[in-house]
């Protein structure tokens, strides 16, 4: 019937877009229940205690409060980063989607615990490079209050939680001032080449790929296996360190290299691969590995440790650095001149 001058037009909007919105909203409803109760990607972790494998890398007086507020680790994954392992200040990212079966499940972790002229190169470059290929990272911004050992000991705490989580097989350790200029290089790839190299007999059997650079161990980038047998290692690198002497206390890495020189079956259990393969130095800090080369375009990452030592006349050595390094990100990637010539 049409509308006489004496009733109001009347619009009717066809249903089927009322209906669309109310999908809408209903798919809304369900994202946001399903956020608060598996938590979202990215989880803040507040201020509280990683228990570290020695007591006394705690001060005493703390001890009896550490021992009263300390999480058990488990590998039950309900609600994990907002409830188990906490740190001083911490990110976790697990993978963006789940891992196909058989994949190698692999997480980032590293650290930094002041501000620095980099620190956008350095979280964008990493969180980018996980999220491109989907791995967790976990990123501490903090020790744990009360933590006497020197901050890069807390390396050890960082790994144990993902090795504890159960969510993945292998861990890269790398430390903060790096710049990852080829972000194509996956490092599945690196693993499965150091693995299956001729001087490898049981692959199943190394735990730890490691670098040197002019000395015998530069533990800034390492690859490590999340099993249990981790564990026991990083034991035995904090025993290394478990002294009352904080202002002799060996750094991580003089302990790491100490218990794997020590132990044959340490030893067993590690292998070292070229510098240039996970740990390039650039040519401004020329402490090299035995095969006495450099980063050149197209290697994976730059790593630019005692930089304050190489360039003492520039100020913000590292910051120089890694923004000089940086400029190389955007122009490493598939059909650049590199990779077309096989560089």
């Amino acid at each position: 019937m049409l509308p006489t001058s004496s009733s109001p037009t009347r619009f009717m909007r066809p249903r089927s877009r009322g209906s669309a919105h109310l999908v809408i909203i209903l798919v809304l409803v369900i994202y946001i229940v399903y956020l608060h109760t598996n938590g979202s990607p990215y989880d803040s972790l507040s201020r509280s205690q990683l228990v570290p494998f020695s007591r006394r890398s705690t001060s005493a007086a703390n001890r009896h409060v550490l021992q009263s507020q300390q999480m058990v680790l488990t590998t039950d994954k309900s609600g994990w980063a907002s409830t188990h392992g906490k740190a001083g200040a911490s990110i976790y990212q697990r993978p963006l989607t789940p891992v196909p079966k058989g994949d190698m499940r692999i997480a980032i972790a590293s650290m930094n615990t002041m501000e620095s002229t980099y620190d956008h190169i350095s979280l964008s470059g990493k969180f980018g490079y996980a999220t491109k290929h989907n791995y967790g990272i976990k990123m501490d911004l903090a020790v744990p209050k009360g933590f006497r050992a020197g901050a890069v000991w807390h390396k050890l705490n960082m790994v144990e939680y993902l090795v504890r989580t159960g969510d993945y097989d292998w861990i890269w350790w790398i430390d903060y001032d790096t710049v990852i200029t080829n972000t194509t290089v996956k490092l599945e790839d690196i693993i499965a080449e150091a693995l299956h190299s001729e001087k490898v007999k049981s692959p199943q059997d190394i735990h730890m790929i490691l670098t040197a650079d002019c000395w015998p161990l530069n533990a800034g980038s390492m690859l490590l296996r999340s099993t249990p047998l981790m564990l026991e290692f990083l034991s035995d690198v904090w025993k290394c360190g478990d002294t009352e002497d904080d202002q002799n206390r060996p750094n991580e890495q003089s302990c790491i290299l100490d218990v794997i020189e020590a132990k044959p079956f340490w030893k067993s259990r590690a292998m070292w691969i070229p510098q240039t393969k996970i740990n390039a130095f650039p040519s401004e800090i020329s402490c090299f590995d035995k095969h006495q080369k450099g980063w050149t375009p197209g290697d994976f990452v730059v790593h630019f440790p005692g930089a304050w030592a190489h360039l003492q006349d520039i100020k913000d050595p590292y910051g120089v650095l890694m923004r000089k390094y940086n400029e190389w990100v955007e122009y490493v990637h598939p059909g650049s001149l590199f990779f077309d010539m096989g560089c």
